[in-house]
């Protein structure tokens, strides 16, 4: 029978079969030829290597390789660490997206100019102080404040043209320092006053009305003022101001007896009457208005509550001779009750000034005037609050004690209540060491400054006007920076323990806050110099 494993499954068939055949090879070297190129590139590879320069270019290279690599790793491992306080604030500083005040909006009641970030009441509280509106320039004064070409100078020559004008003279009882440096700035101390002089006085605006206008004339050229600026006001004030048509009665008596123009109040309509007295007729009242003419009396200090006190020293202001703030003759004395000074006029002299200068264009034209009616009104505000102190020591005195001496003076120390006073500096100073005792020293000092070429100051300049002729603008602006400043210290410091803020304003008018503020954290010292950089540029 046929029989498989017979004749296929030998095993030492088997294994013969598998046995591979074995070879032998010889490595021969290969030499491939070069071509020119390829021998010209490693004829240049062998001088650098034997070039010194080259060898300290490649460790140069090689250094600066190791350097990026490492810090590639630091930067890796630091992802995966959270961020200090610090470097967070810093970053949120450098990211934070910065609200710049724009002009954006007009009051509907009052008509004010607003700028994004103030309130709608800002101007006249949501239409519950609205002050009467005055009436428009003159013809004169319109087309000197329409003009363009001449805002800056006639910004710088406004105070020198309303002293050329003015039918009273404005002093202070401490007296005047002028600052020689530029912008032009002065300092008053003392209590400002008002008073009317004899018109028989030479060198003053009541005699150039009635006797000389060629000294008016001469004063302007010496003031730099330009003869069609004066002329332009003095025809403007001859047709449309009550008070130089009023003092055209002194020319219906004869000769050079002595007597008075009395100036009544002003009636519900915004006229006055003026009354012409011979020299023994006059009742002598303290707040009687008098113009003198060939008296020996003293002149006639004007009442800080006249309604007079405004048009009488600022005609260029008030041509038509509108009715200031005041107060009827009736008043007997100051009040700081606020609901009493409304109740007689409707408003306070703070909020009447505030709607003035908001509400209409021309304080923005006569720059430098309207800085010294700012300070004059100012002034007038303090006095008022000095007064009420002072009658109101009195009263206290005289009821604690009724055998008190009428007319003795009481001593009067100012209290805290009064801004500036020794008292009110001394509660603050104290106010800030108990925070200091209490919560440790601050971690910050910062100074925030005003910078007079911010967009919002800029764009409400005419032509020659600098920030100093705009302290309201510059004001408005500052505030609102400062407040969103601080906005981001209160919300990316995390908590504060305390923050101390004091405004001070330089001499060249700009403003700038000092800020003290602790943190409820350490702050290391490394970390001061780079974290509060300049990132808020308008």
């Amino acid at each position: 029978m046929y029989s498989k494993s017979e004749t296929f499954c030998d095993p030492s068939h088997y294994q013969s079969a598998r046995r591979p055949a074995s070879f032998t090879f010889f490595s021969l070297p290969l030499t491939m030829p070069l071509n020119r190129e390829q021998e010209a590139e490693r004829g240049r590879r062998r001088r650098r290597e034997q070039d010194d320069n080259f060898r300290e270019r490649e460790r140069a290279r090689a250094a600066e390789r190791r350097r990026a690599a490492r810090q590639d790793r630091v930067e890796r491992q630091r992802s995966t660490v959270p961020l200090q306080w610090w470097d967070a604030f810093k970053h949120a500083l450098q990211n934070y997206n910065w609200q710049v005040p724009t002009w954006n909006r007009n009051c509907a009641r009052c008509g004010a100019h607003l700028m994004r970030g103030e309130r709608t009441e800002f101007c006249c509280a949501s239409g519950k102080h609205l002050i009467p509106p005055l009436p428009p320039l003159p013809t004169g004064l319109a087309s000197l404040a329409n003009n363009p070409r001449i805002a800056g100078s006639l910004s710088s020559k406004s105070r020198s043209l309303n002293y050329l004008f003015n039918f009273t003279a404005i002093g202070v009882t401490g007296g005047y320092t002028h600052f020689k440096s530029h912008p032009s700035s002065v300092s008053m101390t003392g209590r400002t006053y008002h008073r009317m002089l004899d018109t028989t006085a030479p060198d003053h605006s009541l005699h150039w009305f009635l006797f000389d206008e060629q000294h008016r004339d001469l004063r302007a050229t010496e003031y730099g003022v330009p003869s069609h600026w004066v002329e332009a006001v003095r025809q403007d004030l001859h047709r449309v101001n009550p008070y130089v048509n009023h003092l055209r009665n002194f020319g219906d008596v004869p000769g050079n007896s002595s007597v008075a123009l009395e100036l009544q109040d002003h009636t519900a309509s915004g006229e006055f009457a003026a009354i012409l007295h011979t020299a023994n007729t006059v009742d002598l009242q303290p707040r009687k208005i008098l113009i003198w003419r060939n008296s020996n009396e003293q002149p006639t200090f004007i009442p800080i509550t006249s309604r007079h006190y405004e048009p009488l020293q600022y005609p260029v202001l008030f041509p038509h001779g509108s009715p200031g703030w005041g107060l009827p003759s009736t008043y007997t004395g100051p009040s700081n009750d606020e609901d009493e000074v409304r109740n007689r006029l409707g408003h306070t002299l703070l909020q009447w000034v505030k709607g003035r200068v908001l509400s209409d264009s021309r304080f923005l034209t006569f720059r430098r005037l309207t800085s010294e009616y700012l300070c004059d009104m100012y002034s007038r505000i303090e006095e008022q609050r000095l007064l009420y102190i002072r009658r109101n020591r009195d009263r206290l005195a005289h009821e604690r004690d009724p055998d008190f001496p009428e007319h003795d003076p009481v001593p009067i120390d100012l209290p805290a209540s009064f801004m500036g006073s020794r008292r009110w500096a001394s509660m603050q100073t104290a106010d800030g060491l108990a925070l200091a005792r209490k919560y440790g020293r601050a971690s910050f000092f910062i100074t925030f400054t005003c910078n007079p070429e911010w967009p919002e100051i800029t764009s409400c300049l005419r032509p020659g006007q600098s920030a100093a002729d705009a302290p309201v603008i510059v004001a408005r602006a500052f505030k609102l920076r400062l407040q969103a400043f601080m906005a981001v210290l209160r919300t990316k410091l995390g908590l504060l323990k305390y923050m101390i803020k004091v405004i001070e304003f330089q001499k060249r008018g700009l403003p700038h806050a000092h800020l003290i503020i602790k943190v409820n954290r350490t702050v290391p010292v490394r970390t001061l110099p780079p974290l509060f950089t300049p990132h808020f540029q308008g």
